[in-house]
C-alpha cells in the first residue's frame, strides 16, 4: 500500500473517532436547548431556540456524511479503486 494511501487511512480513522466524540457532545448541546425551549412560554424565544436546534440538527447530518466519506474512502483503499 502507497505510503500516502496508508497516511489517508490513519488519519481517517483518527478523524471518525473524533467525529463521535464531537456528535456526542453536540447532541447534549442540542439536547439542552430543547429543554430551554420547552420550558419557555415566549414564542419569539422558542422560536429563536427551535432555529438553534435546527442548526445542531444539520451539524449532526454534515458529521454523518462525513463519516459515512471516510468509509467510503476505507473500501476504496481496500479495492484499490476510488469511484
Amino acid at each position: 500500500m502507497a505510503k500516502s494511501k496508508e497516511e489517508a487511512l490513519k488519519l481517517s480513522r483518527e478523524v471518525v473517532i473524533r467525529l463521535l466524540e464531537w456528535g456526542t457532545e453536540i447532541d447534549e448541546f442540542y439536547r439542552k436547548f430543547r429543554e430551554l425551549r420547552l420550558l419557555s412560554d415566549e414564542p419569539s424565544f422558542q422560536s429563536a431556540l427551535l432555529k438553534v436546534e435546527h442548526s445542531f440538527f444539520m451539524v449532526i447530518q454534515s458529521i454523518n456524511t462525513l463519516r459515512e466519506q471516510l468509509n467510503l474512502l476505507e473500501t476504496a483503499a481496500k479495492k484499490k479503486e476510488i469511484e
